[in-house]
């Protein structure tokens, strides 16, 4: 690691604050073999990118097939992570989306968005349907002039 009496080079394509920060990690790291602090660096990454780009829904509302819990992760070269940050921009939708399509794509033959806009669509059909049964249904307010 770099040895305290040091002084990081200041690298032109960072902000200063992006430098501060880049001092107080290599710091920090200072004393800790490559492998260990290679670990720490890794972790850190990936707390951090779970932050960057909230779900396509909120924790805790479910998706079709029961909450979205399980976290999925891999390493890619970086041509390809360029090439795949492109198409994820290109329809502007976010990494973990595009992914999670992927996933479900593969697993169940439909992204998960279809899934979703199908779960969504046979929830209106069944409210529709029980409309027609019971009739119309909410609160009062919401009737118009209609009478109850």
């Amino acid at each position: 690691m770099v040895d305290s009496k040091t002084r990081i080079a200041q690298l032109t394509h960072l902000s200063k604050a992006q430098n501060t920060a880049l001092a107080a990690v290599l710091n920090a790291l200072k004393g800790l073999p490559p492998e260990d602090a290679q670990e720490v660096l890794d972790h850190a990454v990936e707390h951090l990118a779970a932050d960057d780009h909230p779900p396509m829904f909120a924790r805790g509302i479910a998706g079709p097939l029961g909450k979205l819990i399980c976290a999925v992760k891999t390493k890619i070269d970086d041509v390809t992570y360029g090439l795949w940050l492109q198409y994820c921009a290109a329809r502007g939708l976010d990494t973990a989306c595009v992914l999670r399509d992927c996933i479900y794509a593969l697993v169940h033959g439909k992204t998960y968005r279809q899934m979703v806009m199908e779960k969504m669509n046979h929830e209106a059909n069944r409210i529709d349907a029980m409309a027609r049964l019971i009739g119309p249904f909410g609160a009062p307010e919401l009737m118009g002039d209609r009478k109850q």
